[in-house]
């Protein structure tokens, strides 16, 4: 269910879980082969508009914790447009009528929490590739509580043609996305943030990572939305391969 081209829809839902941290190797593992090879079909198959799908393990978690904590395993779930993204808000309210379709879960997913839940919108993309992504840095943002309509889009400008390119050059993304929050169905306190921007790495990125973060240069100083935006998280997660 895994296509290349991850990011590349207009709208995605996310779904970030928990397992706990008790379960076995053997357990562990049969949660995950279900997921990837059962579960993901089911749903993009009870859902209109859901295309594809692709799963992902928290690599590097926020190092402040806390809030900026995150789920150890994500699943992505791409979606054909905003009709699809609006049916899915009415199939929340009537879960009971998909859970119907999908098959039951192994003893793992009983101990397990859902910590995310939400919808994505995409605002911009910048570079391509025709490869899925090794891993992603994920990070979500908000805007300050007073930022007008002027100021908001001075915000995005600055984002989407300034910040966003330099932090793929020094990172050596091959492609960076921004979202912004369509819906929220569950995130822990205070909130899922605003806006989130995901840029792709290959394998030789990945691994180069921290060594890439030491080395960046200085990045552009930005409008006063952007000064005092507040980082809900920055996280990096790696793609767990499609069942052979």
């Amino acid at each position: 269910m895994t296509q290349p081209g991850a990011f590349t829809r207009p709208f995605m839902y996310w779904v970030g879980m928990d397992t706990d941290p008790r379960t076995t190797p053997e357990a562990l593992a049969e949660f995950n082969r279900f997921y990837s090879t059962t579960h993901m079909g089911e749903v993009i198959a009870a859902h209109s508009g859901f295309v594809s799908g692709s799963r992902y393990e928290l690599l590097d978690p926020d190092p402040r914790g806390g809030v900026h904590s995150a789920p150890r395993w994500l699943a992505v779930y791409e979606m054909a447009d905003e009709a699809a993204a609006l049916q899915h808000i009415k199939d929340n309210e009537r879960p009971w009528l998909h859970r119907r379709r999908y098959s039951q879960w192994p003893p793992a997913r009983k101990r397990a929490k859902t910590v995310w839940r939400m919808i994505w919108r995409q605002i911009s993309t910048t570079g391509s590739t025709n490869e899925a992504p090794e891993s992603i840095f994920m990070v979500g943002m908000n805007v300050p509580a007073e930022t007008d309509a002027e100021s908001l889009a001075a915000f995005n400008t600055f984002y989407t043609d300034t910040h966003l390119p330099e932090v793929m050059a020094y990172g050596g993304y091959s492609r960076g996305t921004r979202l912004e929050l369509y819906r929220e169905f569950a995130h822990p306190a205070p909130g899922c943030p605003r806006f989130c921007a995901i840029y792709e790495a290959d394998a030789a990125a990945t691994e180069a990572r921290e060594a890439r973060r030491a080395a960046r240069g200085t990045l552009s100083s930005g409008p006063p939305a952007w000064e005092k935006r507040d980082v809900a998280w920055r996280l990096v997660y790696r793609r767990i391969p499609p069942p052979e």
